[in-house]
């Protein structure tokens, strides 16, 4: 039997580099089947304290993937000036945090407000961003999102606006998930009315913070993960609270979380708890910290 010619091994050959080529590589998308529950870092708390820079430090972040989290999300505050000087220390952060193990989703900005449009040095100032971050960090550990949320009367203003962002972000980084929301503050009921962007590489978030009885938990979110079936777009809940009135009652709003997350874990929708904070309200942990507090720390044991 005769062996393969050489024009036959140089096709073969290049089919297999052709194929290679086009193959995508890893990205978060690809990691968000596999998590389960993580932690907001709200604002300015991953990168300083008292109005001063600070690095929490690689144990800090051991920590808190020791406290039962396997993802981080943090995003950059608006205050945070048009330089590299602030999205470097959250460069820092992201770092230590994947050292330990933690994937983190990061906000490039924080609002988008139809009364308070941005100008074009905003854009570029977001656009800077997401090409700093698309270059230093690796695209299957982290997801860029151009916003935290934004403030829309409905999808058909915030739409337009949506896939702008998405396309200023996606020039700028071009192999990363992109993260984006629904109109109305990334809640649930907005992101039903949303269509899906173009962009193919892309997660959508919902923000939580209605508590409600397990029926009343199921239905929403269960609206929310047939969202995902229809349009194959993977959906995070990136914020999950309690019921507002329960910001600071912890025991209410440990019942709430002792509701909430067994649905969401047998929809398969990843949470990721509000927050690790300075102020009072939502406030996972005690101190500095990244312990939660003991009553959220027996409802998420419970909700394993």
């Amino acid at each position: 039997m005769h062996g393969p010619t050489r024009r036959a091994v140089l096709a073969t050959g290049a089919v297999l580099a052709a194929g290679s080529a086009g193959a995508q590589a890893p990205t978060f998308r690809d990691l968000l089947p596999s998590l389960r529950l993580g932690a907001n870092l709200e604002r300015w708390f991953p990168v300083a304290a008292a109005q001063r820079p600070r690095r929490l430090g690689r144990a800090w972040w051991q920590d808190l993937r020791a406290a039962g989290f396997d993802h981080a999300r943090l995003f950059i505050p608006r205050d945070a000036g048009a330089g590299e000087d602030v999205p470097r220390l959250f460069l820092q952060a992201i770092e230590d945090a994947d050292a330990a193990g933690l994937p983190v989703l990061l906000g490039l900005s924080d609002l988008y407000e139809p009364w308070n449009r941005w100008d074009d040095a905003a854009w570029r100032v977001m656009q800077a961003r997401a090409r700093l971050f698309g270059g230093a960090t690796d695209p299957a550990r982290v997801a860029l999102g151009p916003l935290n949320e934004p403030a829309f009367d409905n999808a058909a203003a915030w739409t337009p606006l949506r896939d702008r962002l998405l396309a200023a972000a996606r020039a700028a980084a071009p192999s990363h998930a992109l993260v984006w929301g629904g109109h109305e503050w990334c809640s649930w009921r907005s992101l039903l009315r949303q269509p899906p962007p173009a962009d193919p590489l892309t997660i959508a978030e919902v923000h939580d913070y209605e508590g409600g009885a397990a029926t009343w938990v199921a239905e929403r979110f269960g609206a929310v993960a047939a969202w995902r079936d229809r349009h194959a777009v993977p959906v995070i809940v990136a914020e999950l609270g309690g019921a507002l009135p329960h910001a600071e009652d912890e025991a209410a709003w440990a019942r709430d979380l002792s509701v909430a997350l067994p649905v969401l874990r047998r929809l398969g929708l990843p949470a990721t708890l509000w927050a690790v904070t300075h102020g009072g309200h939502w406030r996972i942990q005690e101190g500095e910290a990244p312990r939660p507090r003991p009553r959220l720390a027996e409802a998420l044991r419970a909700s394993r």
